[in-house]
């Protein structure tokens, strides 16, 4: 079977998923699969004691309920788990599908509640993964007449292995994250938006990481998550000097974050950051520096958010030469943008960005291109190995745009976007970043 990028079946047992909580922990590793250019089919049980809870209400019934009733009920324990996890995956921005056995075709034989899996459309399959990420129940399927049967005890890892098979993928459990003899020691630059769920998903991990501190401006200002009042701080420079093995820098900005960060590189640090303005003026320069030290430099979320953009262009750079790369990289101009193209005015529609989030309180780098040309330039070093310097690359954004014109468009049934974009020339590298009227899909 032709694949052209390889899959992985990755199976999320009751243990790991005992409640929505743990639904993060599962996002996390599918992004990880997905970070290392692989295609990710999820199989998954029940939350925690969910079967139990529905053959307890069975029971409760009286009389022995028949076999193909009883294998329909406990199918809506793994089918919502299902429908938790496809939902946290598009939250997070990662596009995924909910399938059931009834469009897998995964067909099975024997007894409705210890049956044996015969078949599968491996062609739907592949092209389901194709797309975006597939979640799938565990346990369940259906017999030849498209009633409800169950693969019995094992059947989470029978129903895994089955697919995997199937699709000639690996196959991988999901366990319970192990308690380390030292945990990852790691200090916070910025505790807004991003910096408070990088919090959250950290401290929620004790045996894996210990926050050393977290550095805000306004150590009075209520947070979400709350943070314990012991590691804020108001002198980031005093964290990077401390005890950490790790500083995530979420601060934004050119200073003081270049001089936090090679301050936190020279001292043997590994360093995260998603500083597009910094990183597309000074990546070399840092990325030098951490060689230098033996550390790491981390900078996928600057590009791209949930999407690996700058993972997808190395591994497309590794594997033959890159002719151009091409794409929407500012989320604020889509929204603008778009309500434009529904009726609203262009200066609503900024000002409904920043309630929704979208936007900076000043927008001017996101709508006059300058953003999406600092994210283009991380991609080209990515993709043709060149550092171009973001200012040097022509861009028209959209706050000259007419709105009569998206209007039409929307009319049409096109829609407007900024593209970011590069080609090899016969004189050398191509960019720019312009509005471009495409068609729907």
């Amino acid at each position: 079977m032709f694949n052209a990028s390889p899959t992985t079946v990755l199976k999320f047992t009751s243990s790991v998923l005992r409640s929505e909580a743990d639904l993060p922990l599962a996002v996390h590793e599918i992004y990880r699969e997905q970070r290392r250019g692989r295609r990710v089919l999820a199989v998954v049980s029940a939350f925690g004691c969910a079967t139990d809870d529905l053959l307890k209400r069975a029971q409760q019934l009286g009389l022995p309920p028949r076999r193909e009733g009883l294998a329909a009920l406990l199918e809506t324990g793994e089918t919502a788990t299902a429908a938790l996890l496809t939902l946290a995956l598009d939250r997070s921005g990662i596009p995924a599908t909910l399938l059931d056995p009834t469009q897998t075709g995964l067909i099975t034989d024997g007894d409705p509640l210890d049956a044996d899996p015969i078949a599968v459309d491996v062609p739907y399959l592949v092209d389901e993964l194709k797309r975006a990420v597939v979640v799938v129940p565990g346990f369940v399927a259906r017999d030849r007449a498209g009633r409800p049967t169950r693969l019995g005890r094992g059947g989470l890892e029978r129903t895994a292995r089955f697919l995997a098979r199937a699709l000639e993928a690996s196959c991988r459990e999901i366990g319970a994250a192990q308690p380390v003899a030292s945990p990852l020691r790691v200090a916070l630059l910025g505790c807004g938006t991003v910096g408070g769920g990088v919090l959250a998903r950290l401290l929620a991990f004790p045996e894996l990481f210990q926050v050393t501190g977290v550095a805000v401006r306004d150590l009075g200002r209520a947070r979400i998550p709350s943070v314990p009042r012991g590691l804020l701080t108001d002198d980031p420079a005093a964290l990077v000097e401390g005890e950490a093995d790790m500083v995530v820098e979420l601060l934004g900005g050119c200073e003081p974050a270049r001089s936090l960060i090679a301050r936190a590189l020279d001292r043997g640090c590994h360093v995260v950051t998603a500083n597009k303005a910094l990183l597309a003026e000074e990546v070399d320069a840092l990325a030098e520096r951490a060689s230098r030290r033996g550390v790491s430099l981390r900078f996928s979320a600057a590009v791209g958010g949930a999407l690996p953009a700058l993972e997808t262009v190395r591994r497309a750079a590794a594997s033959g030469r890159v002719r151009g790369i091409a794409g929407v990289l500012n989320g604020t101009c889509n929204f603008v943008l778009d309500r434009c193209a529904a009726g609203a005015s262009f200066a609503n529609a900024v000002s409904l960005a920043r309630i929704a989030g979208y936007a900076e309180a000043d927008p001017t780098l996101d709508l006059d291109g300058s953003d999406a040309a600092q994210k283009l330039a991380l991609l080209i070093r990515e993709a043709f190995g060149e550092a171009v310097p973001w200012e040097s690359i022509p861009r028209r954004g959209i706050a000259e745009l007419d709105e009569r014109v998206l209007a039409a468009a929307a009319r049409k049934g096109k829609t407007v976007r900024l593209i970011a974009s590069c080609e090899r020339a016969e004189t050398g590298l191509r960019a720019g970043v312009q509005p471009f009227e495409l068609p729907p899909d």
